[in-house]
């Protein structure tokens, strides 16, 4: 069973949420429950930072749906950074990548969403 590890720092006092592993049924709760907790706590943006995320499937494109979705109703600038095919991909593929602010690295998000 793939762990999948989380670590929050703050940029600006926003925060980033940058998860290492594989995102599946097993190991998405804990990720949407952290995302909703931040977000509750309205910051000015919040990142998800996905850049060593190994697999990401359904249960990860339903976690960034329902945090952007959690994000807008609080008035939460939300951004996802990852640079590889194995994040974009499926989310290009079911049009999230429509619905997301994507980056390609944090710095990028965090200037963005500072503005």
């Amino acid at each position: 069973m793939n762990q999948l590890r989380q670590r929050t720092t703050y940029v600006q006092s926003i925060p980033i949420v940058a998860l290492t592993g594989e995102i599946d049924m097993m190991s998405s709760a804990p990720v949407t429950s952290r995302l909703a907790e931040l977000l509750d706590r309205k910051p000015p943006a919040l990142v998800i930072d996905l850049r060593e995320v190994r697999f990401f499937g359904s249960e990860g494109i339903r976690a960034l749906v329902e945090a952007q979705a959690q994000a807008d109703e609080l008035g939460v600038k939300f951004g996802v950074v990852s640079d590889t095919r194995i994040v974009l991909r499926p989310l290009q593929m079911t049009a999230v990548d429509q619905l997301l602010m994507l980056f390609d690295d944090v710095d990028d998000a965090v200037t963005a969403l500072s503005a």
